[in-house]
């Protein structure tokens, strides 16, 4: 993951650009443009950010297992203290009228985790004491592509893996005393439950995704600051809503996040 810009990458991140600001949604990025590596990929996240003239507000992590993922930095204007109440025209991405939900729990850092050495790994132990606090949040997911299942699983990490933004409930400084894995999570859309289930974390493990991360940051260089927060992976897969409807996300013991479209 480099922080230096190529001018494929900064193309690219113009044209996903271009859909956050109203542009038709990309079938795929112009093949000349697409990334062929991760560092490319990552490459056009950074670029978006330089485009956005944004700083780093936190951090996506998507595991596809326990040793294996993706992340992608926040912007700063995609994180917001929840009850978030969202009006059409400020939002990322201008136009869209459908969002995913995913009810998720996050963790704040209350002190750096630096680039390590060479060969060096963070463990869970320091991790864990890096961290201040645990918040219920929603992560809002849109695609800047037509059909996010065709472009390939490069080309959704350059488009920062969908994510629009990060609605952050309130913090829980003691949540080391709670069982976060077997967490009860109600879901709720206008009002009305639509999913409710004890656990559901994809790693049954919401502290892991954060050990990654600050290990995979780590490899290229980078690492994690303290007031960033850092998203773990849907416990609801993904729900959907569009403008006018209210989500709430209410984890019992970390409380509840709230957005309105």
């Amino acid at each position: 993951m480099s922080e230096t810009s190529t001018p494929n990458a900064a193309a690219a991140a113009r044209a996903l650009l271009a859909v956050r600001r109203g542009g038709p949604r990309l079938r795929a990025l112009p093949a000349p443009l697409a990334p062929k590596t991760l560092a490319e990929a990552y490459a056009i996240q950074y670029a978006l950010l330089r485009e956005l003239n944004s700083s780093i507000a936190g951090w996506k992590a998507s595991l596809f297992d326990a040793e294996n993922g993706i992340c992608a930095p926040l912007p700063a204007n995609a994180v917001r203290d929840a009850p978030a109440y969202l009006v059409p025209a400020r939002l990322p991405t201008q136009q869209n009228t459908r969002f995913g939900i995913e009810a998720e729990v996050a963790f704040r850092l209350g002190n750096d985790l630096p680039p390590l050495r060479a060969g060096a790994r963070y463990d869970r132990e320091t991790v864990s004491a890096a961290l201040v606090s645990a918040h219920a949040v929603i992560e809002v997911v849109v695609s800047r592509y037509v059909d996010a299942d065709v472009v390939t699983q490069l080309e959704r990490v350059a488009d920062n893996f969908m994510n629009e933004l990060l609605i952050v409930g309130p913090s829980c400084t003691s949540w080391r005393s709670l069982a976060l894995a077997q967490l009860p999570l109600e879901l709720r859309i206008d009002g009305k439950p639509v999913f409710q289930a004890r656990g559901g974390h994809p790693l049954n493990d919401p502290l892991r995704p954060v050990v990654w991360l600050a290990n995979h940051l780590s490899e290229f260089g980078q690492g994690l600051r303290a007031g960033e927060i850092v998203t773990t992976g849907s416990w609801n897969g993904v729900h959907h809503v569009t403008l006018e409807q209210s989500v709430s996300a209410w984890f019992d013991g970390l409380g509840t996040s709230i957005v309105r479209f």
